[in-house]
């Protein structure tokens, strides 16, 4: 508010003078404002910088699996067969005739018309044993008002093998309630395994009344409660001619590094091939270069430098915020010197695999030559990228170096740091100034009011002086 009448007792603009001192004094804070806002764009330029090495760093990481190189195509008829390759899988082409599949065995009630109905006798407790060809032995504890087939399939479900151990492990036969017909119910049990050795050989209860409704036993079946309505059987089949028998319909290793799921059996021969795949190797080689020259991409444009305008006193505002930065420098130089020195193998250097550096320090790949590397040497590819799986090798010392510079403790996170350290200090010193130039404002404020009461005094006195000349004037 006093602003607003400065000036009015001394017709001096006052109020001008004091804005033109507050434009001079605001003027320290320009180079203060100047440093943060540089410091800022450092700190925002670090940043993209470690998010274009944490991506060059996750392409980098795929390149240190030796099975990336080794991977397998497998071929066949999925129609009869499915199959899946390790990177350990045998090159070849085999003839498979499957003859029989496994089968689960399945043992079922006689009908009946309601499967709430209790069939047990009026005992508290009896228990129901299942036992199977492998030795497996489930005992299965019913009350006495869970003897009938909805609650014998629900106990059978739940329960668990006891081992000799007190340990416990999943049942390994299941039941269901199977409609047959109208108004007919059947309790079927089922092995969870196929093969022969999974079969059901005898269920058995200490109720005589139970056990007449689903008493079993594989050796008199025909006199049996229960009826088998589908026989374990094993798997039977041949590869190139040799008679193979498997327990379960999936078959491990019988070629190595192959798993086979057998489907369908075949009335002739078929083939299943396994070849080397290199597309997965070239796809992760061409991304890891597409994400270095990325990562050269932004180096470029945070140490992008133009020219300074012969007429200004100022740097083009187009540069790069870390143009000339040591730390930006020593992160380049560090993985372009692992690219350029030798590696122990017969592919030594990314040039023979058709990887090359151009005049801009952008990775150039010749197709032809990296196709050529990984069909007839892929092996040696490998050793070029993954070393002794540990320190040596390419894609090992990429990533360790890169890690260095993007881990929580890393090269960038500790410049990061201290940036923010001086952004802090400078922030203080913004506030010292601007309390001082606040200070400065008011001193100069209280001085122009003393001054304009003063001039305006001197104005009031100079007054009254000239008409007390006049009146004396005009008395003589």
């Amino acid at each position: 508010m006093s602003m607003s009448i400065l000036g009015i007792g001394s017709g001096i603009d006052l109020n001008e003078v004091l804005d033109q001192l507050e434009t001079a004094e605001r003027m320290r804070l320009t180079p203060i404002k100047t440093q943060q806002k540089a410091i800022n764009a450092k700190i925002s330029a670090f940043g993209k910088l470690k998010s274009a090495l944490t991506s060059f760093n996750s392409a980098t990481e795929k390149l240190q699996k030796t099975d990336l190189f080794n991977s397998r195509q497998i071929t066949g008829n999925d129609n009869f067969f499915t199959a899946k390759a390790n990177s350990n899988a045998a090159l070849g082409r085999y003839a498979i005739k499957i003859d029989q599949l496994a089968t689960a065995n399945s043992v079922a009630t006689t009908a009946t018309n309601d499967k709430t109905a209790q069939l047990g006798n009026d005992d508290e407790s009896r228990t129901i044993t299942i036992e199977q060809a492998n030795g497996e032995k489930l005992e299965v504890t019913l009350n006495k008002d869970e003897t009938s087939l909805e609650a014998i399939s629900n106990a059978i479900n739940n329960a668990k093998i006891t081992h000799e151990d007190g340990t416990t492990s999943p049942s390994s036969v299941n039941a269901t309630i199977v409609r047959s017909g109208a108004g007919d119910y059947q309790l079927v049990i089922t092995s969870k395994e196929t093969g022969e050795q999974n079969a059901i050989t005898a269920i058995s209860s200490s109720d005589q009344q139970l056990n007449a409704v689903m008493g079993f036993d594989s050796q008199n079946s025909e006199q049996s409660a229960m009826t088998e309505v589908a026989k374990a059987q094993d798997a039977h089949f041949t590869l190139n001619g040799i008679a193979v028998t498997s327990a379960s319909n999936t078959i491990k290793d019988v070629v190595t590094g192959v798993d086979i799921t057998l489907k369908e059996v075949t009335t002739t021969e078929q083939f299943l091939t396994v070849e080397a795949d290199n597309s997965q190797a070239q796809t992760a080689i061409k991304e890891w270069v597409d994400a270095f020259n990325q990562l050269q991409s932004t180096m470029s444009s945070l140490t992008q430098f133009t020219a300074k305008d012969p007429n200004s006193a100022e740097l083009n505002s187009s540069n790069g915020p870390l143009l000339g930065d040591a730390t930006l420098r020593n992160i380049d130089q560090s993985i372009r010197s692992i690219f350029s020195k030798g590696q122990p193998g017969e592919i030594s250097v990314l040039a023979q695999i058709g990887i090359n550096m151009d005049s801009h320090g952008t990775l150039t790949i010749k197709e032809n030559e990296l196709n050529k590397a990984l069909s007839t040497n892929s092996d040696a590819v490998a050793k070029l990228f993954t070393g002794d799986g540990q320190t040596t090798g390419i894609a090992n010392e990429v990533f360790a170096k890169v890690s260095s510079f993007i881990d929580s403790d890393g090269t960038i996170d500790t410049v990061t740091n201290g940036l923010n350290s001086t952004l802090k200090s400078l922030e203080k010193r913004y506030d010292q100034v601007n309390q001082s130039i606040d200070q400065t404002l008011e001193r100069y404020r209280t001085q122009f009011t003393q001054l304009d009461v003063m001039i305006s005094s001197l104005d009031s006195m100079s007054n009254y002086l000239n008409t007390q000349f006049e009146m004396m004037k005009n008395l003589k």
